[in-house]
């Protein structure tokens, strides 16, 4: 059952999540990056005389922006939920390559992955959204 349509649905869905977790840990680790640098540059520009004090004061609250943006949209916290669910969507994957898992059973274990992790993804204002039933 390797070529059905759960197959390839299973192996889209792995590579989007592999996408989304590797966009939001490279954008997570370019703040703190930035934070780092811009919260040492007012020590720097003290030393070899950069920039004005107008100038100094802006860079010196860039890390204060970058904490508020990493607490507002948890990029870290996204970024293992995303690859939490790629490895659950590899765990199905290899039933289907390798144990011969039906269609139809792997179609009903992403359902219940979905099921599972609904209403877990990091939202802005709390850890995670429960979905509502219709």
């Amino acid at each position: 059952m390797e070529n059905s349509q759960i197959a390839a649905e299973v192996d889209s869905e792995i590579a989007a999540r592999y996408r989304y977790s590797r966009f939001d840990f490279v954008v997570n680790h370019l703040l703190i990056l930035l934070g780092v640098i811009a919260s040492a540059f007012p020590g720097f520009a003290e030393i070899f005389g950069l920039g004005d004090s107008k100038t100094v004061a802006l860079i010196a609250a860039v890390p204060a922006f970058v904490l508020l943006v990493q607490r507002t949209f948890k990029l870290e916290q996204r970024a293992e939920w995303h690859w939490d669910y790629r490895r659950r969507l590899i765990a199905i994957r290899r039933e289907l390559r390798d144990q011969g898992l039906e269609p139809a059973a792997a179609s009903r274990k992403l359902n219940q992955l979905e099921a599972d992790l609904a209403g877990s993804f990091p939202g802005t204002s709390h850890p995670g959204s429960r979905e509502q039933d219709g």
